[in-house]
């Protein structure tokens, strides 16, 4: 047996004479086994295709064939002189996972062929990963036909309540930004990183109907696989055969389709999905075709409203006459500018998308498939959407277009050396724009009642982020990887690049943002707060502002797979990836002299990660005394594995430099000031009033910058984490296939933003700091961050029912949410309880405990046509949410914040010394709200990040689906109802949640703390941010009647 030295050495050579090549997610998979005889010939062949692969056997009898198509069946033929033939037929090969199985040979004088049929196989794995197929996908409950939905099965895998681009998918309680999504292995995440669902499109970014197979990677060793600090989640779509095949799906929905919530009916809407897809061959044996076409319409429920609209979401002072008299005066006497109207506010959304992916035998070693896709998306948007009145022309619309063309090249050069080449060109471009006036000032108006103190925000105007805001996002990758088959080792040895051009136009709060105390102070235009962002090159002049920069990776890779003996297999190598950003960012000369370090650094940093797994077979060493376990497998592995940066991030240091722009802000109305901007001028159009008298705001000369500056740290390392696994699988006597399965998961380095200009100001009586800033936000680095994770798994068989169970306890610590886009949110929306001095707490997207189920029947009620039952139950804890103060503008952890983001501190009596209650009565509530709930355990503290959790919430969904014989075809009716918990009883079902943070105790307004440091409480909300989802039904039950034509 060779040294691993040698082996290693061997790499290398190969690496050194080969020329550059890139490896992305693999869309095939392969077979791996051994044969008695060294030699011996292996052919597997793709029945629905027949395309052929042919093997040889080392002489240690080990084989092994890579970049089959996935799917099956498969035949695969054993041959060597002097033997009899075997063959297996019945094989399926899944996404990621290869297929093993052993032959035994025969040795025979006589040429007839021993057939033997469906031979047991087993898919072989390392990592942490959950795979579905085309059958198991039909067997989800589904009504908005989304990767989510699917993904969800993982007991990993954390789905929130939403929809559609508000749904997240947090895989080991990570940020939904840090998964990895492809379709046929190119990527498809968000390419900017703006969408809280991870992808580029605003719905679902792939018809399920064009879907294959979709696998959830968590520990993905195989080298050939980057961008892992989340959850991989891989999409195959169908391909064409010598058989032809199409179908036609349909379905229609409406406010009938969702049942009551609370007594009232659901908001009209409607909802109406068609998909289309063809495939076959265009000469049989040699090309094939798969093409697919879906479009979806639907227009939004209106959901609010004023206080008595009669929205499911009213107002809490807001009336409908009140709105009309903001809206008639703001007609009158701001320009003619009409905000809309407010009550039940709808657009249209519709989504369009179209694939077409060709496959090409060329001839016996080689092949090619050319995919090409297109999708574009409408849909409608608020981002004030806390507030429960905000003006139709404050919405705005997201666009999204994506083209995708790759193209890619398999190779058999031997029977020892396959290689994968791939070209892919993707582009994605969005102009975000208002449905009013971009540039008209967003105005937020506060209306309080004097009585009970509530009090509403009304929106007017065009959206602050909306007024220039573009993307266009334009990548090439390339691919190369080459498998050698060695005896006993497979080597593998990859390139990848990925150069992308990247524009990105944003100038936040460019139409302004302008807050008024009271529509009395909006009537004489006396502000609160103003903010602007003038380009240094005229108002006009956006193009100036626009962030225009590259990005370049580099990823090389070199493994080897050894075959240590029938038993054990090992996987150990190495990936190198390198990101480059060429261009530097405008140099800032005023933040050079602040700091003493440019603010325009580049991104160049690279992660070099090792990573090495096995699987083994224990079944005799363990279990061999036991007639109980029939087959064991223990597998596991380590690796650091580098992560996904939003491009977004980049962006920022781009688009926020203050070199050629003056981002200001008036923080308070003061009439002496030297830069005065003036009363918002009631009787004209407000539109940039600050650039005309009697303003006295002048923008700065732009070689003697004044703004903010957005920056990296020169030393910024890649986002990384070491990741291990460790897993039992068993299959018992009786049937049942268990897993015991521990994921570790450690923080290396990840995102951190500091303020450059953060000070301490001051020091409160129970020790908190409160702190200022200047708002020179800063990209570097944490090494803080743990996720450990215990599930168990079974399925189990009986006769015609196939069960399902996984149940996963977690826990996840990071440091921030990171769900904004913009640096400023990202540091500022984050609670926490001293400044920049952060520990790592649990994070707000994890669920501590999570339970899944399933049930799958298949039977024939109506002559042989199959009618199929399927059940999902899900239960699991609620997202953690901290507890913060409230009733002041300017956060204690930086004033440039918000106030609202600052951990409460939790009073120990009415008589505590670092508190002072505005009244008896509060103190008693406070206290009486404080030991009635978990905040009685901070007792005398500041309550920690994420200390608490939201309700659980369970789920049963049932899907029934009924196929007829056409003779020419079968039409399948979907018969889905989801939420049937609620269906059964009004009160079960129903999701409710906490924001990330309850703001439950209220400071004074005006004075939060007193001249000795002490919080002046004045009163507490004990459900504050404990909302119920239900914005697309999800708190009521739903059903759904789709149709579906195939032949």
């Amino acid at each position: 047996m060779k040294s691993i030295k040698n082996h290693i050495i061997f790499l290398f050579s190969i690496a050194l004479f080969s020329l550059p090549f890139y490896a992305d997610v693999d869309t095939t998979s392969g077979m791996r086994g051994s044969v008695n005889v060294g030699g011996a010939t292996i052919v597997a062949e793709h029945t629905p295709t027949g395309i052929t692969k042919t093997t040889t056997a080392g002489n240690s009898g080990n084989f092994s064939l890579s970049f089959l198509p996935i799917g099956g069946p498969y035949d695969v033929k054993v041959s060597a002189p002097g033997y009899d033939s075997e063959s297996i037929s019945g094989l399926y090969l899944s996404l990621g996972d290869p297929l093993s199985f052993s032959v035994s040979l025969r040795s025979s004088t006589a040429a007839d062929e021993v057939v033997v049929t469906a031979k047991p196989a087993s898919a072989f794995k390392m990592g942490t990963s959950t795979l579905m197929t085309r059958a198991d996908m039909d067997a989800v409950p589904t009504i908005n036909r989304s990767v989510a939905d699917f993904a969800k099965m993982d007991p990993r895998v954390s789905v929130n309540g939403g929809v559609g681009r508000d749904a997240e998918i947090s895989v080991m309680g990570a940020n939904t930004k840090f998964n990895d999504f492809t379709i046929d292995g190119v990527s498809f995440n968000d390419p900017f990183g703006l969408n809280d669902n991870g992808f580029g499109t605003m719905r679902n970014p792939v018809s399920m109907d064009f879907v294959d197979q979709i696998s959830i990677d968590i520990t993905p060793f195989d080298v050939s696989r980057g961008n892992t600090t989340g959850g991989s989640i891989a999409v195959v779509t169908k391909s064409g055969t010598n058989d032809f095949h199409a179908s036609a799906f349909f379905q229609t929905r409406d406010e009938g389709n969702v049942g009551d919530y609370q007594g009232e009916d659901f908001p009209v809407f409607e909802d109406e999905v068609m998909a289309f897809t063809a495939s076959g061959p265009i000469i049989k044996d040699k090309l094939f075709f798969f093409v697919g076409y879906e479009e979806n319409e639907k227009s939004l429920p209106g959901l609010y409203g004023t206080k008595d609209s009669g929205a499911q979401n009213p107002a809490s002072v807001v009336t409908t006459a009140l709105a009309e008299e903001i809206r008639q005066f703001t007609i009158a006497n701001y320009g003619g500018y009409d905000p809309g109207y407010v009550n039940l506010v709808t657009f249209p959304e519709t989504h369009e998308e179209w694939t077409v992916k060709f496959d090409a035998v060329l001839n016996d070693d080689h092949r090619a498939t050319l995919n090409v896709s297109h999708s574009e998306d409408l849909t409608p948007q608020r981002y004030n959407n806390w507030s429960r009145v905000v003006f139709s022309n404050n919405w705005y619309y997201k666009p999204p277009e994506i083209d995708r063309a790759s193209f890619t090249l398999y190779s058999d050069w031997s029977d020892r050396l396959s290689t994968k080449f791939k070209y892919t060109s993707y582009e994605m471009e969005e102009d975000d724009a208002s449905y009013g006036d971009d540039f008209f000032p967003e105005m937020n108006i506060t209306v309080r009642d004097p009585e009970t103190g509530d009090r509403d925000n009304v929106f007017l105007g065009g959206d602050r982020y909306r007024g220039a805001n573009l993307i266009n996002v334009e990548s090439e990758f390339l691919t190369f990887k080459a498998d050698y088959a060695m005896d006993d080792h497979v080597y593998t040895i990859g390139y990848e690049s990925d150069n992308s051009d990247v524009v990105n136009l944003f100038i936040a709060r460019y139409n302004a943002e302008i807050r008024f105390n009271s529509f009395d102070d909006y009537k004489i235009g006396k502000w609160s707060r103003l903010r602007i962002h003038e380009p240094y090159a005229g108002h006009d002049n956006v193009q100036s502002v626009a962030a225009d920069f590259e990005v370049e990776k580099t990823s090389l890779y070199i493994q080897d797979r050894w075959f240590v003996n029938s038993d054990l297999t090992v996987q150990y190598g190495i990936r190198y990836d390198s990101v480059l950003t060429p261009i530097e960012p405008a140099t800032n000369v005023n933040f050079v002299k602040q700091y003493g370090f440019s603010n325009a650094s580049k991104f160049d940093f690279s992660v070099m990660q090792p990573r090495f797994s096995f699987n083994m077979d224990v079944s005799e060493s363990l279990f061999g005394d036991s007639n109980k376990v029939v087959a064991a497998t223990v597998r596991g592995g380590r690796g650091l594995f580098m992560g996904r940066i939003p491009r977004v991030w980049y962006g920022n240091a781009y688009s926020r430099t203050g070199a050629t722009a003056d981002y200001r802000g008036w923080f308070s109305f003061d009439e002496t000031a030297s830069n005065f901007p003036g009363y918002l001028p009631v009787g004209s159009d407000p539109t940039a009033f600050w650039l005309t008298p009697p303003s006295k705001y002048v923008v700065p000369d732009g070689s003697n910058p004044y703004g903010v500056a957005q920056s990296t740290d020169p030393n910024f390392e890649a986002p990384s984490s070491w990741r291990t696994s460790l897993a039992l699988d068993m299959i018992t006597q009786g049937g049942w296939d268990v897993t015991l399965e521990y994921n570790l998961d450690q923080v290396k380095q990840a995102v951190f933003f500091r303020d450059l200009g953060y000070y301490k100001k001051d020091t409160l009586a129970d020790g908190r700091g409160v702190y200022g800033g200047r708002g020179d936000y800063n990209l570097t680095n944490t090494e803080k961050g743990t996720t450990e994770a215990w599930t168990i798994s079974t399925f189990k068989e009986f006769g015609e029912v196939k069960w399902y169970a996984g149940y996963t306890k977690m826990r996840a610590t990071d440091i921030f949410e990171l769900t904004s886009a913009q640096s400023e949110s990202s540091y500022s929306r984050s609670v926490r309880a001293d400044g920049e001095n952060i520990d790592a707490a649990r994070s707000n997207f994890m669920a501590e405990h999570k339970f899944i189920s399933s049930l799958d029947y298949t039977t024939q009620l109506f002559g042989q046509n199959d009618t199929r039952f399927s059940l999902v139950y899900v239960r699991k804890s609620g997202e953690p949410y901290s507890v913060t103060f409230d009733g002041y503008d300017d956060a204690f952890a930086n004033d440039r914040g918000d106030g609202g983001y600052d951990a409460a501190y939790i009073p120990s009596g009415a008589d505590d010394p670092n508190v002072v209650f505005s009244s008896a009565a509060v103190a008693s509530a406070v206290m009486a709200h404080v030991n009635s709930t978990g905040l009685a355990s901070f007792r005398g503290q500041i309550a920690p990040r994420n200390a608490f959790n939201s309700p659980w919430t369970s789920t049963l969904d049932l899907r029934i689906t009924q196929d007829i014989d056409t003779g020419i075809g079968k039409v399948i009716l979907y018969l889905d109802i989801t939420n049937l918990l609620n269906l059964i009883d009004d009160d079960k079902g129903i999701m409710k949640q906490y924001g990330n943070r309850s703001k439950q105790i209220i400071l004074d307004e005006d004075n939060p703390y007193d001249s000795q440091g002490r919080y002046n409480i004045v009163g507490v909300d004990p459900d504050d941010s404990l909302f119920v989802y239900n914005k697309d039904g999800q708190s009521s039950y739903q059903w759904n009647l789709g149709f579906k034509y195939e032949f």
